[in-house]
């Protein structure tokens, strides 16, 4: 199976967001913060996610687009598993990654950071 990232699987509407948001349990991993919550979703996905970086954080506009790229990217590449863990007792789940740094960072440490907080959401709450 290809590793790709669709639009059914990107979380959407103001409404599911911010219920999210406020109501959704939390991991930290540095610079990473990564909320969760188990919810009935409009897709066949067993997840949804959004990935937001503030502008508070990060001046920039270049600099958020990139860092927002490579969580998605991060994401893409190491989502298997995790989904096949929820279709496999049946719930649906949105997900919402903030990066809380200053700079942007690479690649291979986001990709093991957004790793490391889906293991830890996934032990807590899943």
């Amino acid at each position: 199976m290809r590793p790709t990232f669709r639009k059914h699987e990107r979380l959407c509407g103001r409404l599911r967001i911010t219920e999210l948001a406020t109501t959704g349990k939390a991991v930290n991993d540095a610079p990473f913060r990564l909320v969760g919550k188990y919810m009935e979703l409009p897709t066949v996905s067993s997840a949804q996610v959004v990935f937001a970086v503030p502008r508070r954080n990060m001046k920039h506009a270049v600099d958020r687009n990139r860092m927002k790229r490579l969580m998605r990217e991060a994401y893409r590449l190491n989502k298997a598993g995790y989904l096949d863990r929820l279709a496999a007792t049946g719930k649906q789940c949105a997900w919402m990654f903030i990066f809380q740094g200053k700079a942007p960072i690479g690649l291979a440490e986001t990709q093991a950071k957004i790793t490391r907080c889906l293991d830890r959401w996934m032990e807590k709450h899943g």
